[in-house]
């Protein structure tokens, strides 16, 4: 069927519009992109996934970034810092020139404000990103107004100090929940924060209705380092995978990523449309999580059994060839990730073998839950197949993603799950340690939605983030990856590459291997009117 729809387009199908030919960047017109969810929040302090990351870094400046198509740190509104030698104090000297979007100056203080509501606001996933901080348990614990481990000198000076050697902490200060945050604001708003952002980056809030449309205006007081060559950035909310492309061929889209499979081979044979696709790999694992808390999943026969019956070959012909299959969370280009470990192999018998020991030969019957995405559905629907050869039954439920995020974190959630990881850093802290230490449980909005808790691999975690010998995290993170590949939380599937195709005017484009879709460097190649250029 596929084949069929490649060969049946018409050679000549193309872009419906051209690049204007300027050979130098400059700005104008707006940029129009569209996701397949909602945007659940522009909190930054509560802001946990990847559309409402995609808002929050037009609207804020935190203290590090990457640069564009990298994962290297470069100052944002730090303008320099310095870290000891055995990573327990981390100190910042802020740009003179940040102002939030009403004209105020940005100081060390809204810094600290902000990593202080992290710790303080109970909904919030960060407090455990900051955990080593001095103080911060007491603040956690509403013993403590302010953390004794944040201090600013001076309005331009932050200092940070760990009870706690953390190697790793510095690529947590490029998270979006770092940036300035200034408390009257906050305070002013009340719970009306979530869309009512004050932020300091290249960008401001001009509309936003909520579930449909997002619009950003260039912030007239920013003068930090990113370009802002769109006028405004449109995002469209709740469009799916094929209608996004169809919006794309017909001019109404400026760039869309993640195709559908189909509609991916189709366009990569079309000669006008091929050279305007960038696949670019990502910090991420895909596959299905279990709450190990919960019957049968508790046994990690079951567990066991279950990565055994997955057929990773097949799930990458699903996808096109953009998924390399995985043997654990790390995937390739993260320090740890141990390169000789082989994932699962398709076994049927030991799948079989290990369900029997479990007590579960005469069959078993369980519950998926997963999102309305196409490669979600894919994957579940193969799985659902894979297990039914192996005796177990899988019914299969769709939820939306807003429910999907409530119920995953959340003690007595769904036992089984869709799942899939974006690391917030190119650090293995921000995989391993987010996901799967004891200390990153919780009762409610759980980052280690697993609930999984192994003493040896605490240790080794604890060892490594601690440790300043890059050799000698190697080697303890080799070791983890072993622990969690035995005694395994999730079905380990694959690591994907993203696609991403763009109109030939859209010049810029460096698709970030953190932040997945990064437009700061993205500029539009109109006419002289800003307007489009037709074929």
């Amino acid at each position: 069927m596929l084949l069929a729809l490649a060969a049946c387009s018409p050679p000549s199908a193309g872009p419906k519009y051209e690049a204007a030919g300027a050979q130098t960047p400059h700005r104008g017109g707006t940029l129009r992109f569209a996701v397949r969810d909602t945007i659940p929040t522009l909190d930054p302090t509560v802001a946990y996934d990847e559309i409402s990351y995609f808002a929050l870094r037009l609207l804020w400046e935190p203290l590090l970034d990457y640069a564009p198509g990298s994962a290297v740190l470069v100052g944002r509104l730090a303008e320099r810092w310095e870290v000891t030698e055995n990573a327990t104090t981390f100190h910042f000297w802020l740009r003179a020139d940040s102002r939030f979007s009403d004209g105020t100056p940005v100081v060390a203080a809204d810094v600290k404000f902000a990593l202080e509501r992290a710790l303080r606001t109970p909904d919030s996933p960060f407090s455990q990103w900051l955990g080593d901080v001095t103080g911060a348990s007491e603040v956690i614990a509403n013993k403590a107004p302010h953390c004794a481990g944040i201090s600013t000198p001076n309005e331009r000076e932050l200092v940070i100090h760990l009870e706690h050697p953390n190697a790793g902490f510095l690529y947590t200060l490029a998270a979006p929940f770092t940036a300035p945050q200034r408390e009257s604001h906050v305070a002013a708003v009340g719970a009306d924060v979530r869309r009512t952002p004050l932020g300091n980056g290249p960008y401001m809030l001009d509309r936003w209705s909520e579930g449909e449309r997002f619009v950003v205006t260039r912030n007239p007081v920013y003068s930090g380092a990113q370009p802002a060559y769109p006028d405004e950035i449109e995002m469209l909310e709740g469009v799916a995978r094929d209608t996004q492309f169809m919006m794309l061929e017909q001019g109404e889209l400026d760039t869309a990523y993640r195709l559908a499979a189909p509609d991916l081979m189709w366009v990569k044979a079309q000669p006008r449309w091929r050279s305007y696709v960038k696949t670019s790999t990502m910090m991420n694992t895909q596959g299905f999580r279990f709450d190990v808390t919960q019957k049968p999943f508790d046994d990690v026969r079951v567990r066991r059994a279950f990565n055994y019956a997955l057929d990773r070959a097949h799930v990458a012909k699903l996808l096109v060839g953009a998924a390399l299959p995985a043997h654990g969370m790390l995937p390739p280009g993260v320090l740890g990730r141990d390169e000789t470990l082989q994932p699962y192999p398709h076994d049927i018998a030991k799948a079989r073998a290990l369900l029997g020991e479990a007590g579960y030969g005469t069959g078993l019957e369980v519950e998926l839950v997963t999102i309305a995405d196409e490669d979600a559905t894919k994957l579940a629907e193969s799985f659902q197949a894979d297990l039914a050869e192996v005796g177990v039954t899988m019914h299969i439920s769709v939820v939306a993603f807003s429910v999907y995020l409530t119920a995953l974190g959340k003690r007595g959630g769904p036992a089984l799950a869709y799942a899939g990881w974006l690391g917030d850093s190119p650090d293995p802290t921000s995989f391993l340690d987010a996901k799967f230490a004891s200390a990153a449980i919780s009762d409610d909005a759980s980052p280690n939605d697993s609930f999984y808790a192994n003493p040896k691999l605490d240790g080794l975690l604890d060892a490594a983030r601690t440790d300043g010998d890059s050799n000698n995290r190697i080697r303890l993170y080799n070791e983890a990856e072993r622990v969690l590949a035995d005694d395994p939380p999730w079905v380990w599937a694959y690591h994907e590459a993203t696609n991403e195709v763009s109109q030939p005017y859209v010049k810029g484009m460096a698709p970030s291997p953190v932040w997945i879709r990064d437009f700061s460097t993205v500029w539009l190649d109109l006419d002289e009117h800003g307007e489009r250029v037709e074929r």
